[in-house]
């Protein structure tokens, strides 16, 4: 499976499986060993926590999805008008929970958009 895929859903946490789904689904069709989806999935729904900003629900939850050459790029954001920054708390939390589960991630705060990579 080589291509794009956009998911836009409410921005709540009940609707991150199914950004979870399109994401293991691209993962399952390169090839990832199920060790490999389980850390792609568990970082998907960390990622969904730490954009979620939970004093201002509302607006949507993006994800673009990129699968090619045994790699999975996801970019990930909120689109809601005057965001606060995403704490610092919320971001330590997600580097200790799933930052060793994908190959690469990074962050712009003031964005709510969080980047993840990882391949086969």
């Amino acid at each position: 499976m080589n291509g794009d895929v956009r998911v836009r859903l409410p921005a709540a946490p009940e609707y991150s499986r199914m950004a979870d789904i399109a994401v293991v689904h691209a993962a399952t069709h390169l090839g990832f060993s199920p060790g490999d989806i389980a850390h792609l999935s568990q970082a998907i729904n960390e990622a969904v926590l730490l954009l979620l900003d939970p004093e201002q629900p509302g607006g949507s939850l993006a994800f673009d999805l990129q699968s090619k050459a045994g790699i999975v790029t996801v970019e990930a954001h909120i689109e809601q008008q005057n965001c606060k920054p995403i704490p610092h708390d919320r971001i330590d939390r997600f580097e200790s929970t799933a930052g060793s589960l994908i190959d690469s991630w990074k962050l712009d705060p003031d964005e709510h958009r969080i980047w993840l990579q990882k391949s086969v």
